[in-house]
């Protein structure tokens, strides 16, 4: 399977050398996967144990936090390394507006105007590069227009449900994923949802390590 990369194209801020506006590409995320959905995810797609990943997660991240208070870099292979950034701290007039930091003598800068700001994440070519592996941001007429796509509502989503049901009596998250183009996330994200609503018209069964979703009263 290919998946789509979803983008979206937007003007640059500043015009180029001869007045003219140009243009950038940005991905155009679909939500965001947290910790939660995660480990959803593994218990309905995977036979890991949830708990046991909770807790390495618990303990990767403490891990990562120690070792860049040591001053070191955190590297994971096959996904990159983590590396502390510092930073000037912001000042504040008497009125409490902020102040960007303003030095041109190295000497005044002192411990005391130094702070931790983030976290900077430098991925492993491998990684970027399995990334890419099996992408695509064309759709089948090889325009590249897959970020341009209006998001999916709820009402859009439950009459393809319906419609769907009715001729197929179930779905699973990957023919839904692959009948609308969206991705994983998306697709489980709202099926999760409307299952779990107080008077819900679809429910799921598990098959083996698959979700089948059906509607009340359709299954056929």
């Amino acid at each position: 399977m290919i998946d789509k990369i979803k983008y979206g194209i937007y003007p640059n801020p500043k015009p180029d050398e001869e007045g003219n506006t140009t243009y950038q590409v940005r991905h155009t995320p679909e939500g965001t996967m947290n910790e939660k959905a995660f480990l959803s995810h593994l218990k309905y797609h995977n036979t890991y144990n949830t708990t046991v990943m909770q807790s390495s997660l618990i303990v990767l991240k403490d891990e990562i936090i120690e070792q860049l208070k040591a001053n070191r870099r955190f590297r994971i292979d096959g996904l990159g390394t983590f590396q502390m950034k510092v930073g000037l701290k912001m000042k504040y007039d008497e009125e409490g507006n902020p102040l960007k930091p303003h030095y041109t003598d190295p000497n005044q800068i002192t411990a005391n105007d130094v702070e931790v700001q983030g976290v900077s994440f430098t991925p492993d070519p491998s990684f970027v590069k399995e990334l890419k592996e099996n992408t695509t941001t064309r759709n089948k007429f090889g325009r590249g227009a897959a970020g341009r796509n209006k998001p999916y509502t709820r009402e859009q989503i439950i009459s393809f449900l319906d419609e769907y049901l009715k001729e197929h009596h179930s779905i699973t998250r990957r023919q839904m994923e692959r009948a609308l183009n969206i991705t994983t996330y998306r697709a489980q994200k709202w099926l999760d949802d409307l299952t779990a609503e107080e008077f819900s018209k679809y429910y799921s069964k598990k098959q083996g390590t698959t979700y089948v979703y059906y509607r009340y009263g359709w299954e056929g």
